[in-house]
């Protein structure tokens, strides 16, 4: 009976064992249930090269294949349509005054409430691989672990477009290292050792920010290979479009004659079917290096077998004329500069082939996702609108924010814009100067290349005055009281050495 009586004994003791264990895997897989999320951000890329969103160009299978199994959102925006505001934006959830980045290379404040600092209290691990461009103290700079915004795993520089000679800080070694070759390829196999050696017993949020395709528009040279500029297709509203007069010279803002100079050369360019071929050329080039370096983190992920449990979202801080109204670049309200694309994988949330016309934002971009992915997160002025895109909620907001709060970027001054305010709706782009002045409405419906102003047609007045309501109010939301001068005297307080910025304000006194 004694061994009997120890036999049983010790089953019960194996089968407390197995039920302890049981209970420890389901906590283990409760925890990991959580889904991972990748957020990749591209630099200067606008939603119409993609070939799902109609680019007719080049083909893009693997930005496709999110939209085919995923979501496509037809109007997200960059609402600050360059780099540092778009970042504090996405980062924060906060528009750009509250951030405290009112221009390029202007620091975000880093005590601010974040998505990775929200991301890390609830379990994940956090990474940061590639462009930064928040801190805002120097473009080589290191940027010490405060300033990271909960970003532990760290990767990053603060900007450069140098991308064949690109610096990036390790960690928290402040000895710069060279990424190996063209840097966004390098900067993608660091994401995929990040996911292969992650602790898989924790969630990740990774995010990735490729500097291509922003000029020098530049690839492999097996990408540039594949792109002949004289087969490109032009946009209608490219090179042979005139812009009409008010377009071209704002009489409010004067240009400091030292640097008239600096931008004629782009400006030319913009008028120049062959500069614009050549520069689009290597900018489609880029697209393609970036599609087949998403395509393997998909793989990754597959081969992982996480694919279906992270949240990949892939968009971009903002578009490029390339042309388009004789403009370079970005920082503009037209859709070239504002429309980018936002593509979100998520399969047990977002069925295939969803298409949302929902405003997006670049505040609500995060938000959103941490909807999907269930998470908490700061009181922010982004919106979360993941039951929206899932056809759970309808569909409310009319109207999103457009501005350029200072004229501190290469763009503005080569393109000769002053600050602007506006809003963008699912149909139409209305944007006043800062004395109130009504500059442009575009139906983008029956006029999708922008080409003909209705600002000044008397059948508009009407919806006109219905838009500075609605501008108002998002102004106001915005804690934004369109006086550049305050923007300016913030600016010159928290960068003192910025030369471009002082002899800006001299060169228009009384306005700056």
């Amino acid at each position: 009976m004694k061994p009997l009586y120890v036999i049983s004994f010790c089953i019960l003791i194996l089968l407390l064992g197995c039920k302890s264990e049981d209970r420890n895997n389901n906590s283990k897989k409760s925890a990991s249930t959580k889904p991972n999320i990748l957020v990749i951000v591209a630099d200067q890329l606008r939603s119409y090269d993609l070939s799902c969103y109609g680019g007719v160009n080049i083909q893009t299978p693997n930005f496709d294949r999110l939209a085919k199994e995923g979501l496509k959102a037809t109007h997200a925006f960059s609402t600050y349509p360059i780099c540092s505001p778009f970042r504090g934006m996405l980062m924060t959830g906060l528009y750009p005054l509250k951030s405290g980045i009112s221009s390029n290379d202007h620091p975000l404040n880093p005590d601010l409430p974040s998505f990775a600092k929200a991301s890390k209290k609830q379990g994940y691990e956090t990474a940061f691989i590639g462009k930064w461009h928040i801190n805002g103290i120097g473009r080589e700079a290191y940027i010490p672990p405060g300033r990271r915004l909960g970003f532990e795993f760290w990767q990053a520089l603060e900007c450069t477009h140098d991308y064949f000679k690109s610096l990036y800080y390790d960690n928290d070694s402040k000895e710069p290292k060279y990424w190996d070759g063209y840097d966004a390829d390098a900067q993608t196999k660091s994401a995929i050792n990040f996911i292969q050696d992650r602790n898989t017993e924790n969630p990740f949020f990774l995010t990735l920010s490729w500097g291509p395709p922003h000029g020098p528009y530049i690839a492999p040279q097996e990408y540039m290979d594949k792109i002949d500029p004289e087969e490109l297709v032009l946009r209608e509203n490219c090179a042979e479009h005139e812009i009409v007069d008010e377009l071209k010279n704002n009489p409010r803002f004067t240009i400091p004659e030292a640097y008239i100079d600096t931008y004629n050369n782009p400006r030319k360019h913009a008028k120049e079917e062959r500069y614009i071929r050549q520069n689009y050329a290597g900018y489609l080039s880029a697209i393609l290096a970036l599609d087949d370096y998403l395509g393997r983190l998909i793989k990754t992920l597959e081969n992982e077998k996480i694919l279906d449990n992270t949240i990949i979202v892939v968009t971009s801080d903002h578009g490029d004329h390339l042309g388009s109204h004789q403009f370079v670049d970005k920082n503009t309200p037209f859709l070239e500069s504002t429309s980018i694309p936002f593509l979100l994988r998520y399969p047990q949330a977002i069925e295939p082939k969803t298409v949302s016309d929902v405003l997006l934002s670049p505040i609500d971009f995060l938000p959103t996702v941490f909807g999907l992915a269930e998470l908490e997160h700061a009181k922010i002025d982004g919106i979360d609108l993941s039951e929206v895109i899932k056809k759970e909620k309808e569909d409310t907001r009319d109207a999103i924010l457009l501005m350029n709060l200072t004229h501190l970027n290469n763009t503005s001054l080569a393109n000769g814009l002053d600050t602007y305010r506006g809003v963008q709706t699912k149909k139409y782009t209305y944007v006043r100067y800062e004395d109130k002045r009504p500059w442009l409405l575009y139906d983008n419906v029956s006029d999708p290349y922008q080409m003909k102003n209705l600002v000044n047609d008397p059948n508009y007045s009407k919806l006109i005055a219905a838009l500075d309501v609605k501008l108002d109010k998002l102004l106001q939301e915005a804690g934004d009281s369109e006086n550049t001068k305050l923007i300016y005297d913030r600016i010159i307080k928290e960068n003192p050495d910025r030369q471009l910025l002082l002899e800006l304000r001299e060169a228009n006194p009384g306005i700056l």
